[in-house]
């Protein structure tokens, strides 16, 4: 008697919708994710505002800028101009009026310092004569009794051949408009003044001119 073939096993297929469908993962987190929108692109002008800020809130907009600026202190002594080693970007700046003065205007000259950490910040409320002298804007500046008075110089470089008479006009206007309002100086400091704890004042910046110390 002969024994029976054994039959091979069938292979069962599973149905179509059974098979785990392949995912292309990449394509899949990107349809899930919400569409993004790139941040809008600030203007040069937005930010040489928001790094200003961060010295003094006060300002509100810039007027004017000169894209190199040094400044000079006046000797008494030796009657010539004394480099200070600052220099950079200058700009003329609005602020916002004091609490209770909304009247009354606020403007300075802020040359942000590209040689070191002190900056240069002339209230123009304080400065009791400007002029345009050749190449410099020069600044008198009001002291204490007693004090001979300070004066300032701050040279242009001419990247354009009206870029320092441009200036010097929006300066000059700036400074009439605080004069007449009488508006008082008063001390501020933002964020980047605070972490650098102390500021260069114009008291220091004659003094290192005429060699008799550093701000630290």
């Amino acid at each position: 008697m002969s024994r029976a073939t054994p039959r091979k096993p069938r292979h069962t297929r599973q149905p179509s919708n059974r098979i785990p469908a392949i995912s292309d993962y990449e394509s899949d987190a990107v349809a899930m994710q919400p569409a993004y929108e790139p941040p809008p692109l600030r203007t040069n002008t937005e930010l040489n505002l928001s790094v200003l800020q961060r010295y003094l809130p006060s300002i509100s907009s810039i007027l004017s800028i000169a894209a190199n600026a040094v400044i000079y202190t006046f000797s008494h002594a030796t009657q010539e101009w004394d480099k200070t080693g600052v220099e950079g970007t200058m700009f003329v700046s609005a602020q916002l009026p004091l609490p209770g003065e909304e009247q009354r205007p606020r403007a300075c000259v802020f040359v942000l310092n590209r040689r070191g950490l002190d900056n240069v910040i002339v209230d123009l409320a304080t400065v009791s004569h400007a002029v345009l002298d050749g190449e410099l804007i020069i600044f008198k500046l009001e002291g204490q009794r007693g004090e001979e008075e300070k004066v300032l110089g701050v040279w242009i470089h001419n990247d354009r051949d009206d870029t320092r008479d441009a200036n010097w006009t929006v300066i000059e206007e700036s400074w009439r408009a605080t004069r007449a309002a009488g508006t008082v100086e008063q001390p501020e400091a933002g964020p980047a003044m605070q972490a650098m704890g102390r500021t260069l004042t114009l008291s220091d910046l004659f003094a290192r001119a005429n060699g008799q110390g550093t701000a630290n």
